[in-house]
């Protein structure tokens, strides 16, 4: 009898000792982690009954009770190992980030065709016998039975490999030789076993594929191996989709550089004064859109940093709409597009929140309006919705403008350095500052459009309403009285002479004294040598301060 259960034995102490060194080693918590664990716990218990069966059939005889249900015990345990290595595969074959079993299960079809083959196999294998041999040397199980349950079993295990490797997995990527020779070597067990069955080999094959599978894909060595590939993978990804989004931003700015460059030179050779009052025109809103693109970089690095923070105070809600009423007024004054604003009457005079981030989100979403509207309007239409103390303000903006393909409206919200967004990056720019705003506000945005019709973007956010509004800090520009500078001093300092030069120019016409130097250490010497100034102009980013 010992004989026939050497094999066995041996195995059985392997599985032993790398199911100690795998709960001992492991922390890792995936799928396929979870799988494995279970592998390696069901493969202790079929050898356990394969051995447990043998010794019966010698002991109690072939035909006796407790033998055949032994014996049919350990040809469902083995079938339900080799079903259970099919799911394990399955899991290692696909980029699974899931870690519940159920929400695991229901998203993944494989499972339901391996329990299908499961089922078939349990129940054809009942028209099937199992032959119990005892002779005076052995006792092992044998017949059409076992070897059915075999045959079935390697075969959905086959199959789902060869499905695996085609996919590609994440873990299978890389190791598709070692899992074959796995294949091939439980196969080349399965002959053996068939010529020489009183051998047992089967099971100890089984313990030696789960040797394979661990160091390949389960040694936690090896997965810290390949963490630290898919991070760098990851990094690179991410570098060459900032180099990407930069060199996008690149040709941004440059279009309204080269504008500006353009009509510089065009003035400089004209002589008609009404032509180069258009060309600075033209210059003044190149050098707008210039400013909104570095500004939205700006507030892009500011996001990416957590230092993104609301300043809520109270203010008046008619006159920030009024404010941006007249910013897209003023924009729009060379294009053929009409401005309409909606402001509901009833909306609370006074809200507590961040009046210059919500400004700023709105301007954000009437700029691309203004870009992409050839002709038509845009509409800004506001209403709210009043409950207890807080006050939803619900704003849309409508255009008419070329709106945004399907499968670019799908990924606007995407991150900003996104590899596969291909679309304009300064429209996304402000899109995405203006939803971080919001976030941040508790709020949201929606974006509905149709290409070649315009686009409506939906925005919700709450706001404290404000009772006493005696406190209330107006933003309405107050008439400015004109007043005596002669003979006031003023000190420009920069280290740019352009930027000294265009404060000089702007002091021309009150005709103040005006004294410039290009660094803080001039400046510095200056102020120590009694010289006094009634105001100071300087650069807060001096070098060498």
């Amino acid at each position: 009898m010992l004989g026939s259960i050497l094999v066995s034995i041996g195995g059985f102490l392997f599985a032993l000792l790398l199911l100690g060194v795998y709960f001992y080693k492991s922390k890792q918590t995936g799928i396929d982690n979870k799988f494995f664990k279970i592998l390696l716990v069901l493969l202790v218990f079929v050898i356990a009954s394969e051995i447990s069966a043998v010794v019966i059939l010698y002991t109690d005889g072939a035909n006796t009770i407790l033998s055949k249900n032994m014996v049919r015990i350990n040809g469902l345990l083995t079938i339900s190992w080799i079903i259970s290595c099919c799911y394990y595969i399955t899991s290692i074959g696909y980029l699974y980030e899931e870690k519940d079993f159920v929400k695991y299960i229901k998203g993944n079809k494989s499972i339901l065709y391996i329990f299908i083959i499961y089922l078939v196999a349990i129940v054809s294998s009942m028209f099937f016998k199992f032959n119990n041999v005892i002779t005076e040397y052995y006792a092992y199980i044998s017949g059409p039975a076992l070897y059915y349950l075999y045959i079935v079993g390697i075969f959905a295990v086959v199959l789902f490999s060869i499905g695996v490797v085609r996919k590609k997995g994440r873990l299978i990527k890389g190791n598709k030789m070692p899992l074959i020779i796995g294949i091939i070597q439980t196969a080349l067990s399965m002959v053996v076993q068939l010529m020489f069955p009183q051998l047992l080999i089967i099971t100890s094959s089984f313990v030696l594929d789960m040797y394979i599978l661990y160091f390949i894909f389960e040694n936690p060595d090896l997965y810290l191996i390949r963490e630290l590939e898919e991070a760098k993978k990851k990094a690179e990804d991410s570098n060459k989709a900032k180099s990407d989004f930069l060199s996008n931003m690149s040709h941004e700015i440059r279009t309204p550089l080269n504008t500006i460059d353009g009509f510089s030179q065009v003035i400089l050779e004209s002589t008609d004064v009404s032509s180069i009052k258009e060309d600075v025109e033209d210059i003044r809103v190149a050098s707008q859109e210039l400013t909104e693109i570095i500004d939205g970089l700006i507030d892009i690095a500011t996001i990416e940093n957590g230092q993104l923070e609301l300043m809520p105070e109270n203010y008046n809600v008619k006159e920030m709409f009024d404010n941006v009423s007249s910013i897209a007024n003023s924009r729009l004054k060379n294009k053929d597009v009409k401005f309409i604003s909606s402001i509901d009457d009833d909306i609370p005079e006074v809200l507590f929140g961040d009046q210059v981030k919500l400004q700023q989100v709105l301007l954000n979403v009437i700029n691309n309006s203004i870009k992409y509207t050839k002709k038509g309007k845009i509409e800004l239409n506001a209403s709210y919705v009043k409950s207890m103390f807080m006050c939803r303000l619900k704003i849309t903006i409508k255009d008419t403008g070329v709106g945004i393909k399907k499968e670019e409206l799908n990924s606007i919200f995407d991150e900003v350095y996104s590899k596969d967004i291909n679309n304009n990056e300064s429209y996304r720019l402000g899109l995405l500052v203006a939803k971080n705003i919001l976030e941040l506000m508790n709020g949201k945005i929606d974006i509905d459009s149709t290409y070649g019709e315009g686009t409506v973007v939906s925005i919700v956010v709450d706001q404290k309403i404000v009772t006493d509004n005696s406190a209330i800090k107006s933003t309405r520009k107050k008439t400015i009285k004109p007043f005596d500078s002669k003979g006031k001093r003023v000190l420009i300092v920069d280290d740019n002479k352009l930027n000294v030069k265009v404060a000089y120019k702007l002091l021309e016409p009150y005709n103040v004294e005006v004294k410039e130097v290009f660094s803080g250490q001039e400046c510095l010497d200056l102020l120590d040598s009694d010289n006094e100034f009634d105001l100071i102009l300087m650069d807060d980013l001096m070098p060498k301060m």
